[in-house]
C-alpha cells in the first residue's frame, strides 16, 4: 500500500510542480517582453530572433523560480490530502506523518541535484547566448559600441595572466592592470601598470606607472618605469570587449578558477566568492523549502487555496529576503562570503526542522 500512496503523492507533486513552472514561464515572458517590446520595436528585431531570445531565457528562469515553484507544490499536494481528510486517513493504518511526507522529500533532493547541473550546464550557455543575441542581432552593436567592461581576467599565453580592474573600449585603454607570469604554480614575474594603452601606430600595449617585480628562489627585485612597452602581448583591444564577467553567465568551474585569479594577484575577490557559493547554496534551497512548507500544509485548515497561495508567497519574499539581504552584507564584506550566501538556507532549515518537530506533536 505504501508504494501505492507514494507514486500517488509523486504525481500528484510533479503535476502541480509543472503547472507552476509553466505559469511563472509564461509570466516573466510576459513581464519581460513588455519592458523589452520598445526596445525590439526600435531595432527593427527580427521575429524569430524575438522567439529565439525567450527560448534561451526559459532555462534560467526556471532555474530562478523553481524554489517558489516547489513550495507551492508541497502547499498544495500536502494541503490538499490534509484538506480532505487524506493525510488521517493513511496516519489510521499505522503510517506515520514523516513516511508520508517522504516523497516530497526526496523530490526536494532530486531537483536540487538538477536544479544544480543545469546552472552548471545549461543555464550559463543560455545566458551567454540570450546576452549575444540581444547585442549583435537585435541591437545590431559592433563591438567598439561598447564602452566600458569591469573587472577582467585574461589568459595572454601559455603562462601568463593579465587582471583588467576596468577597461575603456572606447578609448582602448585599462586602468588598475596586474599581468603575471607563472611557472610551476609559482609567480615568477609581475607586472603592476595604472593604465595599460593600446597603441595603434605600433600595435602594441603600452604600460603607464609601472611597478615591477621579479621574484628568485631568495630575493625580490622591484623596479618603477613611467612607461613601459608590452609588445608580446597575444591580446587586442576587440578581444577584450566580450571578457565582461557576469556570474549567470559562467558555471563554478569558470567562477571558481576567476577567483582564484583574482586572489592570486591580490585583488579582493570577496564579492565573487559570495557569488561562487551561491551557486551551490541555490540549487539546495530547493531541498529546504520543501522540508520548511511539507509540515506547515500536513495541518488541516480550513482556509482555501487562495490563502494557500498567498502563504507560499509570503514565504517565498521571506526566503528572498534573506537571500538578497546576505548578498548585499557579504558583497560590502559585513558578512563572511558562506555565511553570506547560506543565511536563507541555514535560517529556513532551522525553522523546517522545528516545524518538523511541531507537527509530529
Amino acid at each position: 500500500m505504501i508504494r501505492i500512496i507514494d507514486r500517488y503523492i509523486t504525481r500528484k507533486f510533479f503535476a502541480i510542480l509543472l503547472y507552476n513552472i509553466l505559469a511563472f514561464v509564461v509570466i516573466f515572458v510576459i513581464v519581460d517582453l513588455i519592458e523589452n517590446l520598445d526596445k525590439f520595436l526600435s531595432h527593427h528585431a527580427a521575429f524569430g530572433d524575438v522567439i529565439v531570445y525567450y527560448i534561451y531565457y526559459i532555462p534560467f528562469i526556471i532555474i530562478l523560480t523553481l524554489p517558489v515553484c516547489m513550495l507551492l507544490s508541497s502547499l498544495f499536494s500536502i494541503g490538499s490530502m490534509a484538506q480532505n481528510n487524506e493525510i488521517i486517513a493513511i496516519q489510521s493504518s499505522g503510517v506515520s506523518l514523516y513516511r508520508i511526507i517522504w516523497p516530497v522529500l526526496i523530490l526536494g533532493v532530486v531537483v536540487s541535484v538538477l536544479s544544480g547541473i543545469g546552472g552548471e550546464t545549461v543555464v550559463p550557455r543560455a545566458n551567454r547566448a540570450r546576452l549575444d543575441l540581444m547585442r549583435y542581432r537585435i541591437k545590431k552593436e559592433t563591438r567598439q559600441i561598447k564602452t566600458a567592461q569591469n573587472q577582467l581576467a585574461v589568459q595572454d599565453g601559455k603562462d601568463r595572466q593579465i587582471y583588467i580592474q576596468f577597461y575603456e573600449a572606447a578609448k582602448e585603454k585599462a586602468h588598475k592592470v596586474n599581468i603575471l607570469w607563472i611557472k610551476n604554480d609559482r609567480i615568477v614575474h609581475r607586472l603592476d601598470a595604472r593604465f595599460m594603452v593600446w597603441d595603434k601606430k605600433q600595435e602594441q600595449w603600452n604600460l603607464l606607472q609601472v611597478t615591477e617585480r621579479i621574484f628568485t628562489d631568495t630575493s625580490e627585485v622591484v623596479r618603477y618605469h613611467d612607461k613601459l612597452a608590452y609588445s608580446d602581448s597575444h591580446i587586442k583591444p576587440d578581444e577584450l570587449i566580450d571578457l565582461k564577467i557576469k556570474p549567470e553567465e559562467m558555471n563554478y568551474a569558470e567562477l571558481n578558477r576567476f577567483v582564484d585569479k583574482m586572489i592570486a594577484l591580490g585583488a579582493n575577490a570577496r564579492k565573487w566568492l559570495v557569488d561562487l557559493y551561491m551557486k551551490i547554496s541555490y540549487p539546495f534551497a530547493n531541498f529546504i523549502i520543501v522540508l520548511f512548507g511539507a509540515p506547515l500544509a500536513a495541518r488541516k485548515r480550513r482556509s482555501g487555496p487562495a490563502l494557500g497561495f498567498a502563504l507560499a508567497l509570503l514565504i517565498s519574499f521571506v526566503y528572498f529576503l534573506f537571500l538578497r539581504t546576505g548578498q548585499v552584507l557579504g558583497h560590502k564584506g559585513d558578512l563572511e562570503p558562506w555565511i553570506a550566501s547560506w543565511i536563507g538556507n541555514i535560517v529556513f532549515g532551522v525553522g523546517a526542522i522545528i516545524l518538523m518537530i511541531k507537527v509530529k506533536k
